[in-house]
């Protein structure tokens, strides 16, 4: 079994401590930056301030996350749905 020099696995597991909590500081920051940016893009979904189409070329995003992003906060639609026809029954001979 390999011997670990107790002065260098002290410093390797003090190094590798600090460099976790700056990842986790890091991640956190970015999760912030990710609930401001998603939290903006609903803003302006609900205002109609900009179409999807433009918010996702001014974002990381593309369209179809953007209105992901919109339904779940409850925009809503620019368009109603078309009502559903019934189909015709064909006639019997």
């Amino acid at each position: 079994m390999t011997a670990y020099d107790p002065d260098a696995q002290a410093a390797a597991l003090t190094e590798i401590a600090q460099l976790t909590t700056a990842f986790e500081e890091q991640q956190a920051a970015l999760e912030r930056a990710r609930d401001e940016l998603h939290a903006g893009i609903v803003k302006h979904l609900m205002d109609r301030s900009a179409p999807p189409g433009l918010i996702a070329d001014a974002s990381p995003y593309d369209r179809n996350h953007i209105r992901r992003l919109g339904v779940a906060a409850g925009v809503p639609p620019l368009r109603e749905p078309k009502p559903k026809t019934r189909a015709r029954k064909k006639p019997t001979t």
